[in-house]
């Protein structure tokens, strides 16, 4: 819809992966396209964005080591 793809890897049998990727857009669409200053098809930079993220992934499995 947006352009955008959002890519996860994850294990196939992970419970609501689907769940995951409606909240990565909707983390997206909060801190990404409501920023005035963002044009589509640039770069995401955006601090707010990176932050939610890390949150959702931590959320999804203790991804900790990875993350840091």
């Amino acid at each position: 819809m947006i352009g955008t793809k959002f890519l996860i890897i994850a294990d196939p049998t992970h419970p609501n992966i689907d769940l995951v990727l409606r909240r990565t857009y909707d983390v997206y669409s909060d801190y990404v396209m409501k920023n005035p200053f963002y044009t589509p098809e640039m770069p995401i930079r955006s601090e707010l964005f990176d932050t939610n993220i890390v949150k959702l992934i931590k959320q999804v499995g203790d991804l900790d080591e990875i993350i840091e």
